[in-house]
């Protein structure tokens, strides 16, 4: 297999401030909803941490499952795309030079200077299949062990953002059950706003507009379980 293309402008930070916001928040709107349903149930706080603290990991586990084959399947795409490319230029090389300077005539470029452009690039088979694979799959480099990262990256920002209703639990027991409810649901909305307004790194949205939006998907699926745990509260 030929060495991924590899392009030093690619922002690698980009995808894991991704992942970590993403992880957060589907940890922390998950167990915030689970600890409602709980909670309205009547369970006590004991009851409640373990019941956090074991969907937490699974929780963690699943998504960093899920992130794993989806990497993993799209890496075997575009590694069979990159080989259909390589073998499209042995066989029918003219048909592929022909797609180069239709890419090069639709940036700008014409006559003799689109001529030397095509032929700079068809004279070398690996800038040569890089440059479709650009344009066609709209990729400049495959990260080699990027899946055990994002893995890993997805996990440990679901266990945080876990930690956010979770957390009271651990560290007020001594308090009646319903006291250390009302504790968590402060700290989770707090936690709720945060991440959403985190989310501007990566959708451009206004801080304030994304942490009211986080927040209110967060208090939906609060009062959503709530009420469902209350019809079980004995």
């Amino acid at each position: 297999m030929p060495a991924p293309f590899r392009d030093e402008l690619h922002v690698e930070g980009g995808e894991i401030i991704r992942q970590i916001i993403f992880g957060m928040n589907d940890g922390i709107v998950s167990i915030f909803a689970l600890l409602a349903g709980v909670a309205g149930a009547g369970l006590n706080s004991g009851t409640i941490l373990i019941t956090l603290l074991t969907a937490s990991v699974a929780g963690a586990l699943s998504m960093a499952a899920g992130e794993f084959i989806s990497a993993k399947s799209e890496r075997n795409y575009f590694e069979n795309e990159i080989k259909q490319e390589r073998l499209e230029i042995k066989l029918v090389p003219e048909i592929e030079k022909e797609e180069i300077r239709m890419i090069y005539e639709k940036k700008g470029f014409s006559g003799d200077t689109l001529d030397e452009i095509v032929e700079t690039i068809t004279q070398d088979p690996d800038l040569w299949v890089r440059e479709m694979v650009i344009d066609e799959l709209g990729i400049a480099e495959l990260d080699q062990g990027g899946e055990l990262k994002g893995v890993l990256v997805i996990f440990i920002a679901f266990v945080g953002g876990s930690m956010f209703p979770t957390f009271p639990y651990i560290t007020f027991q001594f308090m009646q059950s319903m006291h250390i409810f009302w504790v968590a649901t402060f700290v989770t909305i707090f936690g709720l706003f945060t991440v959403g307004a985190l989310k501007k790194y990566i959708t451009g949205v206004n801080w304030l507009k994304s942490g009211l939006e986080m927040l209110i998907v967060g208090m939906l699926a609060f009062t959503a379980s709530y009420f469902i745990g209350g019809l079980f509260n004995p």
